[in-house]
Formats: C-alpha cells, structure tokens, sequence
C-alpha cells in the first residue's frame, strides 16, 4: 500500500470518526431535550395535584423552584451542546475535504499510472509493428 493509499485510508478513518462524534452529539441533545420535556410534564402534573390544597401548594412551590433550575441547566446544556454540535459538523466539513483532495491525489496518480503503462505498451506495440514491418522487407515481400 502506498503512503497516498494509507493517508486516504487514515482520513477515511478520521472523517467516520467525526461523523460518529456528531451523531453522538445529536443523541445527547435529543435526550436533553427528553429530560426537558419530561421535566415540564412533571411540573405541569405536580401543579395540578397541588392545585387542590393549600399544603400541597407551599410543597410545589418549593418543588417548582427546583424543577425550573434544574430546567435551566438542561437548557443552558441544550446551547451547549448545540455549539459543540456546529463545532463538529465544522471539523466533518473539513475532513472531509481533506479525504476528496487525497482521493483525488490518488486518482491521478493512478491515472498518470494507467497512462504510462498504456504508452509502453503502445511503444512495445509499435516496436513490434515496426520489427515485423522490416522482416517483412527483409524477405522482399513488401
């Protein structure tokens, strides 16, 4: 395997690895925004229950304030990870250009390859064309 070969095998390997980490990503914001959902069902449920009495509403109160903060923090990892998110997406961008401009590295060499085989054996063509062409003379049958 040439070094060309192997690097456009790494930056394979490195662009799928991005890849994943971005899928990665999008799954824990999607789980975040699970919790953050289940959070408001669970606030908005809790709120009902405590509607009917007054002791169970001074017990929501407390129980909201914590919810909302931890709500907050949910939301404030939600921005978070949105950003980590574009960060990634920007470095898949990037390897990706690096693995299209070593796969076309590789493609011209392997044509340049092609080219040269195919220009010797055109030359071994012609120089057999050429060697028949004098035997040919050679024997007066020309």
């Amino acid at each position: 395997m040439s070094a060309l070969e192997q690097l456009v095998r790494l930056h394979s390997w490195t662009l799928d690895e991005r890849r994943r980490k971005v899928a990665d990503l999008e799954q824990l914001q999607e789980r975040l925004k699970a919790d953050l959902a289940r959070i408001d069902a669970e606030l908005a449920r809790e709120e009902k229950t405590a509607s009917g009495s007054l002791e169970l509403q001074v017990a929501f109160n407390a129980y909201a304030a914590i919810a909302r903060r931890r709500r907050e923090k949910i939301s404030n990892s939600i921005v978070d990870v949105a950003h980590e998110i574009q960060r990634a997406r920007d470095e898949v961008a990037a390897a990706f250009q690096d693995l299209k401009r070593y796969e076309q590295a590789l493609a011209n060499r392997r044509a340049r390859e092609a080219e040269r085989l195919r220009r010797r054996e055109q030359a071994a063509s012609d120089e057999l064309g050429i060697e028949l062409f004098r035997r040919n003379h050679a024997r007066g049958g020309g």
